[in-house]
């Protein structure tokens, strides 16, 4: 073996034995250190602490530290769980801005403009969310608006008013009480020619100040808060304009108002009719703005139309869906059928003076016997609407149900005709057949009708051409058939109908009467309501109930005007001049997407956006306050 060989085989041995003690003092650490651990587990410390938890795993066999993995994963979820529960149970689901609507309406905007717009569903409905009035109604009822507060003095003849002092038009000029004087000065000027005029005849109104106003009348009139609720007009831009122009206006398709949504744009199509609307939140609203960003109107000649534009998700709800033509809608699934509730009641009117007859109130009650009002609510209105035997509805200041009816019970009816006279025979007729010369003809006519002396029980039953209206004069016709009377059917077209009612020219009319927010009867049933523009559509005439009518009007008490309604009801059930059918209901479509509706009663159709600030269509979660 040579030296440097030698020499090789001895550092490869050193090297040997230095990596040897190197080692066993490692072992001889790393040993001590584990003692050192397991050491400081003493009795005083039963949990381990960081340091010692590093070294864990060098003393558990694969199986356990699986299972230490396992644990540990389920500790961390349930946590986790844990988490997450409290956060869903100590928060919410709240609305969220954002989003639009679209909603269809059958007829086109022409007077945006709360002077002019009575006489358009399609006008009061863009009016109510574009203009506020110093009054509203909510669910509970008339609430102030604009007006901040109000009193009324002793004598009932004045209204003062307080405004709000945080409002701006949505030019964002200062509303004041300016404004408010401007609107009602229009209202009684008669070259404005608005239908209003009437509503205000005899009002005066002054400035106190900038924001207090005060309403003069020349009578108590207890129904007068309800008038208050018409939109007031900006001055600033009306004042420029004539009242015999304003109905010439274009601010009346480009509205200036304070409401919760203001004029964005409108679309026409070729021919120049308005084919859309867009309206817009009013970020500066003097209330809580909306949530929704925009909405949009779409408008349609007929019913049938809007139906098929829901159909098509070209609109997401439309204004107002007639029974007779529910089953078009396709996707029932996607849509609430909001039904709401009206002021407002359909009747068959007797007028006596056109048909001796009917003068004999003992007829018009038998006749109420021979009504199934019960068949007529479930069978043609789908159960959409409610049975009354009043014009005073059920909610409404002064209902009761302490007066006279006459429920359903032809057999009975029939039995009282026999005591009266009235007897079945063959139907025969004397009509002239030429100049001077009569001639006795028989209809080819199936049922015997009553009759006595030279008087047959038949009548006229005029109505408004309506499918629903016709279906439930065809079923008035049977009914009455049934207890021997002879029901010829007239039906008016819809744009003939004011002729009919200025004229009185009906025997009895099945036709529907929309009422206030105060239950006011006085235009529909005082005497002096008789011949147009009234609105007593029968031949009443009773000083006892004329005197009732004209007293409750005159207090703003409301247990006596309860009273006085009260008595009303009694007397009127007495005199038997209408049969009460039923209060309906208003059916609302509108896509599941717009949450927040909670609307339940309307005056008119433009109250279903009464409360539009609380729709929303977007939504967040967050914490609970």
């Amino acid at each position: 073996m040579s030296f440097f060989r030698k020499i090789g085989i001895q550092i490869q041995s050193f090297k040997f034995f230095i990596r040897n003690k190197l080692h066993d003092r490692q072992r001889k650490n790393f040993l001590a250190h584990d003692e050192k651990l397991v050491q400081k587990l003493s009795a005083n410390k039963r949990i381990p602490s960081w340091q010692q938890f590093k070294y864990i795993s060098e003393y558990l066999n694969k199986t356990e530290r699986v299972l230490v993995r396992i644990l540990t994963g389920v500790v961390i979820v349930s946590v986790a769980c844990l988490l997450i529960n409290i956060y869903w149970t100590h928060s919410a689901v709240l609305p969220k801005a954002g989003g639009t609507y679209t909603e269809g309406l059958v007829g086109a905007p022409r007077f945006i403009n709360p002077l002019f717009s009575s006489s358009s569903d399609v006008d009061l409905d863009l009016s109510a969310l574009i203009y506020s009035g110093l009054l509203k109604y909510t669910n509970a009822g008339l609430v102030k608006d604009l007006a901040s507060d109000y009193q009324i003095s002793s004598d009932q003849k004045i209204y003062t008013f307080q405004l709000r002092q945080n409002v701006k038009w949505h030019d964002a000029e200062n509303f004041t009480a300016n404004d408010v004087i401007f609107t009602f000065n229009r209202i009684n000027d008669q070259k404005s020619k608005t239908p209003l005029y009437f509503t205000f005849r005899g009002v005066s109104v002054e400035k106190v100040d900038d924001f207090t106003v005060r309403f003069i009348l020349a009578e108590p009139f207890a129904p007068f808060l309800e008038s208050l609720t018409v939109g007031i007009l900006p001055e600033h831009i009306w004042n420029n304009i004539q009242p015999e122009n304003m109905t010439m206006a274009e601010y009346n398709l480009k509205p200036v108002g304070t409401g919760a949504y203001k004029f964005k744009s409108l679309i026409k199509n070729k021919n120049g009719n308005i084919k859309s609307f867009n309206l817009a939140r009013n970020d500066a609203y003097y209330e809580t703005p909306g949530y929704i960003d925009e909405l949009t109107f779409k408008f349609n000649q007929t019913f049938e139309q809007a139906v098929e534009a829901l159909n098509n998700k070209s609109v997401e709800g439309i204004s107002y869906l007639p029974k007779e033509i529910r089953g078009r809608i396709i996707n029932n699934r996607n849509l609430n059928f909001n039904l709401l509730q009206l002021p407002q009641y359909t009747a068959a009117f007797f007028n006596y003076r056109n048909n001796p007859v009917l003068k004999d109130v003992a007829i018009r009650k038998l006749l109420s016997h021979g009504v199934n009002k019960e068949k007529i609510v479930n069978e043609i209105l789908n159960a959409e609407a409610k049975i009354i035997d009043s014009p005073v509805l059920e909610g409404s200041l002064g209902f009761t149900q302490d007066f006279t009816k006459f429920p359903f019970n032809p057999e009975y009816a029939k039995a009282e005709l026999e005591k009266a006279g009235w007897v079945l025979s063959d139907y025969k007729k004397t009509t002239k057949v030429a100049e001077g010369s009569e001639a006795t003809t028989t209809e080819e006519y199936p049922y015997q009708v009553r009759k006595k002396k030279d008087n047959y029980l038949e009548f006229n039953l005029t109505t408004v051409n309506q499918p629903e209206n016709v279906a439930i004069a065809k079923e008035l016709q049977k009914d009455w058939q049934q207890i021997g009377a002879k029901i010829n059917l007239v039906v008016v077209d819809t744009n003939k109908i004011q002729d009919t009612l200025k004229n009185r020219d009906y025997e009895i009319l099945l036709y529907g009467q929309i009422l206030g927010f105060d239950p006011d009867p006085y235009p529909f049933w005082h005497s002096n309501q008789e011949s147009y523009p009234g609105l007593n559509l029968t031949s009443l005439n009773n000083p006892t109930i004329d005197t009732l009518l004209d007293d409750a009007r005159k207090t703003a008490d409301e247990g006596k005007r309860a009273a006085k309604y009260s008595e009303f009801q009694k007397l009127l059930a007495e005199s038997a001049p209408a049969i009460f059918l039923f209060n309906p209901t208003y059916t609302y479509p509108q896509n599941k997407k717009i949450k927040g509706f909670n609307t339940e009663r309307l005056i008119l159709p433009a109250n279903r956006f009464n409360q539009i600030t609380s729709w929303y269509i977007k939504t967040q979660r967050d914490w609970q306050k």
